[in-house]
């Protein structure tokens, strides 16, 4: 049985799925020459040329596109039968990766529904920013706002939110008994910073914009933190008057932790995500334990009640 060599074989594919020699190379864990390079012992191995090299950008050859299809299919089915003949090694459990404004109120219920189903499976949680490399990382499902840093993955909505002022409610009653926010003092404002890679979220200034009074609460004379999970805890503790997801954070209304003294709220502009390498399908297909669980992870989280 004469066999081309593995490497050349996984650096065509990965290139040809993601669109490109970089992004191949971040998956496979080496350089973009690297890759070419180890493209080009693909086409000297085949004596075909696989890609047209033109101004920065590759096209697919008549060959490759013969090859392609077979390729990916023979390394699929490689990657599958390794998951069933490595189900029950050492890493048995599910790895889920979130960011931190899912993980308490959110996840942790998810979490205990899902244990009940499957007791014996074992849930890594970690509580990372993104980006999140899941191949490399070794995650099996990533929570996350919005889709746009994994486009090459299988992304599941979950749940889209409203934010609306929020704070205890001895800070009510000490700060807003006439219940006008333009009345605060620029330091009683928590300001949420959703991180370097997201533009487009709720500000204060767009919410006096939406109540049409023109105030822009000064961040650097109130708090301002990294995530609505710390700004829901401040407020909840009476550090101030925060912008708050209602529904992730609906168990501290119900508590009476956090009151609403506004009845105006900002849409968040895009929905939370599950994020994996498969589609849940794919999961459910596999007759691995584990990918049964993984998918027994995802009906979990999508079924939420909050």
């Amino acid at each position: 049985m004469r066999l081309p060599p593995l490497n050349p074989l996984k650096a065509f594919e990965a290139t040809v799925r993601l669109g490109g020699f970089t992004a191949a190379a971040a998956e496979l864990g080496v350089s973009p020459p690297a890759v070419s390079m180890q493209v080009r012992k693909a086409e000297d191995y085949f004596g075909k040329k696989l890609f047209l090299r033109t101004h920065n950008e590759l096209h697919l050859t008549d060959a490759g596109r013969q090859l392609y299809p077979s390729i990916s299919a023979a390394l699929t089915e490689i990657s599958t039968i390794s998951d069933q003949l490595l189900e029950n090694d050492a890493r048995s459990s599910i790895v889920l990766s979130t960011i931190q404004s899912l993980s308490v109120q959110w996840v942790a219920p998810a979490l205990a529904r899902f244990r009940e189903r499957f007791p014996d499976t074992g849930v890594e949680l970690k509580i990372e920013a993104d980006p999140v490399d899941l191949a490399r990382s070794q995650v099996d499902v990533r929570l996350t706002y919005e889709n746009h840093l994994y486009p090459q993955m299988s992304a599941m909505p979950l749940f889209s939110d409203v934010t609306y002022p929020m704070c205890s409610e001895r800070f009510l009653s000490d700060h807003l008994k006439d219940g006008d926010l333009t009345s605060l003092s620029d330091s009683h404002f928590i300001h949420t910073d959703w991180g370097e890679s997201y533009a487009s979220y709720p500000t204060w200034a767009a919410w006096f914009r939406e109540m049409g009074k023109p105030r822009n609460p000064d961040p650097r004379k109130g708090l301002r933190v990294g995530g609505s999970a710390v700004a829901a805890t401040l407020a909840a503790n009476g550090g101030g008057i925060a912008l708050v997801p209602k529904q992730l954070f609906q168990e501290l209304l119900d508590q009476q932790k956090l009151v609403v003294p506004s009845t105006v709220g900002l849409p968040l502009p895009h929905s939370f995500f599950a994020i994996t390498q498969h589609t849940p399908e794919t999961a459910l297909a596999n007759s691995t334990a584990k990918s049964r669980a993984v998918s027994g992870l995802l009906d979990a989280l999508q079924s939420s009640q909050l």
